[in-house]
């Protein structure tokens, strides 16, 4: 048997493996030669931006100034329009931000403020004719948790009257008294509930607000609390009336035997609380009921 042929072949198919890898090396060598370029060349073009510099973050509302915010330098692809350039320094200082910032936290433009919110500010816009009335209420009477601030609501008036007097109404009922009638009538058709108090004579509306403040880690823990659901329990309305609507309220509220009826009307034109902070809304709902 002739065995030269088969002699021939294992060198040339041993230069042939031996090509493709030195080939295959090559590309290898070349392709992360041209990765390591673009890698350099990106990271030697950058943007310098202001980050925030405490290790325990910037609270809200705070000045801003050289020991709070530092410049950081960030590759120009990972850069938006809307951040704070290093080279608007000089603007920024005096400005207050917006919401709690955590540490090393890029610096938006939409973070920072020119002065900080009033408290309260619907009571900015009341106008000089109208009034606020504070109405205690059972807030389980009333919707529990569904009544929010900007909701509209109607409250009617219950009192005693002398039955001599004569109500009109033949199938009236007798209180205690044979002498005594009640008498039910609608005290305000109408009205807008412009805040709520808690048990501790706080604003809701600005408990909602302060949490909304905080980053979102901070905000589920705070909502996840006792206390959280305890602050935005209501106990009284705050209500804005005309000089003609609050002298009425306060004729029917010396009288003997009343109690007042407060139901909640459409939110179709209302500017209801919930509907500025939905995503707020919803996680209360959640916890309460979890809480159940």
């Amino acid at each position: 048997m002739d065995l030269s042929g088969l002699k021939n072949a294992a060198p040339n198919r041993q230069l042939f493996k031996r090509g493709a890898a030195l080939l295959f090396s090559l590309l290898i060598i070349v392709a992360s030669y041209l990765a390591i370029t673009k890698a350099s060349k990106e990271a030697s073009d950058v943007v310098t931006v202001l980050r925030v510099k405490p290790s325990e973050g910037i609270p809200a509302f705070v000045q801003l100034n050289d020991h709070l915010i530092e410049k950081y330098k960030l590759i120009r692809r990972e850069y938006t329009e809307d951040m704070v350039l290093a080279e608007d320094l000089e603007e920024v200082k005096g400005k207050l931000t917006a919401n709690f910032l955590r540490k090393n936290t890029v610096l938006y433009k939409d973070q920072l403020i020119e002065e900080k919110p009033q408290k309260n500010e619907w009571l900015y816009r009341v106008e000089d004719k109208n009034e606020v009335l504070t109405l205690p209420y059972n807030f389980l009477e009333v919707g529990g948790d569904i009544l929010m601030p900007g909701d509209r609501v109607r409250i009617r008036v219950t009192y005693d009257v002398d039955s001599a007097g004569g109500t009109g109404n033949p199938n009236a009922v007798y209180s205690q008294s044979p002498n005594k009638v009640k008498k039910t009538e609608v005290l305000f058709d109408s009205i807008i509930v412009k805040d709520m108090l808690n048990a501790n004579s706080h604003s809701i509306y600005e408990v909602y607000k302060e949490v909304q403040k905080l980053d979102e880690n901070k905000k589920q823990e705070v909502m996840k609390s006792k206390e959280f659901l305890k602050n935005i329990q209501p106990r009284a309305l705050l209500l804005e009336g005309t000089t003609e609507q609050i002298n009425k309220f306060a004729k029917y509220k010396g009288l003997d035997g009343n109690s007042f009826l407060i139901t909640i009307l459409s939110r179709k034109d209302s500017d209801v609380i919930v509907d500025q902070l939905p995503t707020l809304e919803k996680e209360v709902e959640s916890w309460i009921g979890s809480g159940e």
